[in-house]
Order: C-alpha cells, then sequence, then structure tokens
C-alpha cells in the first residue's frame, strides 16, 4: 500500500527534525491480520484537495473506521484475537532476565528503565532483513534469537523491547508492540514497520520507542505523544505480555485511549 509522495511530504512537515535510519525496507503488512479492510483508504473522500490537510485526511481515516467499528459492535477494541504473538516475547525467560540485569538498575524508575534499555538496543543490535539474516522474506525471531545474533529488523528489535522490559520489572500495562503503518521517510510513501509503545509514567502518554527506523537518543519525558506523533500513521495489532489484539475497526495510534464497545443507532 502506498500513499502518493504529498501525503509523506505534509506528514514531513510535522516532524520533529528525526530522520530515519537509512535501512533496507521490509514489508511486513502480508502477516498482519487478514479481517483488516482492505479497502479503508478507499473509503475516504478528501474532495478537490486529496492530501492538501493531513489533519483532515487522519480525521476521515478515524471517522471511516469508526463507522465500520459500529456497524461490527460485537467486536471489542480490546478483545483477544487468539493470534498468540505475545509468545514472540519470551517472558519469562532466564537468560533474558540475566541481560536486563546488566541494563537496568532495580531501584530505576519505570521511565529510566525503559530509556535505558531502548538505547541498549539501538546501540547494539544491529538492523539487518530477515533475507540477508535468514534467508527468508520474513521471520520474526525471538528475543533469544536475537540476542544470540545480536541483529535482526524492526520487529525483532521491537520484542527485544518489550520482552527486556518485562525482565526488568516494568508494569506489564504500559507496554505494547504494535504491528502497522509508517512513513518510511520524506516523499517516499508509507510501510509495515512494528515499534514498541510504552505508557510514560510521567504523565500517562503512549509514546514510541522505536529502535530503528525512527530512532531517538531524547529523553522520554520530551517526546511527542503516539496519538501526536505522525510519522506512525495506523496500527493492525498490538501484543501485551498476555494477549494479542487486532485493532481492524479503531486506530489506536491515533486514539490510543481504551475505546469502549459502539453502537450504531439508526432511525428509521
Amino acid at each position: 500500500m502506498q500513499i502518493t509522495p504529498t501525503v509523506a511530504e505534509a506528514i514531513n512537515q510535522h516532524f520533529t527534525g528525526v530522520q530515519p535510519k537509512k535501512l533496507d525496507a521490509i514489508d511486513i503488512t502480508p502477516l498482519f491480520p487478514k479481517k483488516k479492510p482492505a479497502t479503508i483508504w478507499d473509503s475516504i473522500s478528501p474532495g478537490k484537495s486529496p492530501f492538501g490537510d493531513l489533519f483532515s485526511l487522519l480525521n476521515n481515516v478515524y471517522s471511516s473506521k469508526l463507522i465500520l467499528f459500529q456497524l461490527n459492535n460485537t467486536i471489542t477494541t480490546d478483545q483477544d484475537s487468539g493470534e498468540d504473538y505475545e509468545r514472540y516475547l519470551q517472558y519469562p525467560n532466564a537468560n533474558i532476565q540475566a541481560l536486563a540485569d546488566t541494563i537496568v538498575d532495580k531501584y530505576d524508575s519505570d521511565d529510566t528503565k525503559m530509556y535505558k534499555i531502548e538505547q541498549w538496543v539501538q546501540n547494539n543490535i544491529t538492523y539487518v532483513s530477515d533475507a540477508e539474516q535468514y534467508k527468508e522474506p520474513e521471520l520474526w525471531a525471538f528475543p533469544t534469537m536475537t540476542i544470540d545474533s545480536m541483529e535482526g529488523d524492526c520487529e525483532d528489535g521491537a520484542f527485544l523491547i518489550h520482552s527486556l522490559a518485562l525482565h526488568a520489572g516494568v508494569d506489564s500495562d504500559r507496554l505494547r508492540t504494535y504491528g502497522g503503518i509508517v512513513v518510511t521517510g520524506a516523499g517516499t510513501g508509507v510501510g509495515g514497520h512494528a515499534w514498541t509503545a510504552y505508557k510514560r509514567e510521567s504523565d500517562n502518554e503512549w509514546i514510541v520507542l522505536d529502535w530503528c527506523y525512527w530512532a531517538q537518543s531524547s529523553a522520554l519525558s520530551e517526546r511527542q505523544s503516539m496519538s501526536e506523533d505522525l510519522k506512525y500513521l495506523d496500527d493492525w495489532f498490538f501484543v501485551t505480555a498476555t494477549k494479542t489484539v487486532e485493532t481492524p475497526y479503531t486506530n489506536r495510534v491515533r486514539y490510543a485511549t481504551d475505546l469502549k464497545p459502539l453502537t450504531l443507532s439508526v432511525r428509521v
């Protein structure tokens, strides 16, 4: 799925100066849940100037998904899909625990632990595509595999960050690993990506901890909330320590707060 360069340029006008690392992008979208409406972008009617107003575009996406959610109101936003992607977190695991103990101090706050873990993964894991590393177009590596090789692609590092955080004692309710669609660079459109999200202690805002495409070294307190970070366009699922939640009808990147099930009222 591609958006015209005009959209990417509009999004980049809102960036904070962070630039993506030069990576060989691998599109993980074939692995995303099949329930995602394939025509969601086609349902948008932007009018004469399709991409002149980025915020209007994003609101239209949300509105379209909300309508779909209302029409399928038996699905709740936090329902376990049964996909069991949480197995990729390998929690608990003695080897990952041993590594986590070398990265963080047990007396650190959750915010401090997450920053240390994110920076450790950024500085020690080398981005390598699955095609190069495993001779496969797409392979989700377990954290122990990534630690052994010290290499991996986007979801490998995201699962590792999430797993290390759990082993470091970070509150599991503050952690998610997302799969979705992000801007891949100025004027280059969009692509599939996976990233870790963390609910910051200081203000309870969800923020992105991205070790590869949009890696940051700034303090967590200085970062945009995930709902405002326009590089992360949409999400298809998220993983917690206990379940995998598909998000075909709600955009949890833009609207990360828990939504209550809705019903559609039709007056005849």
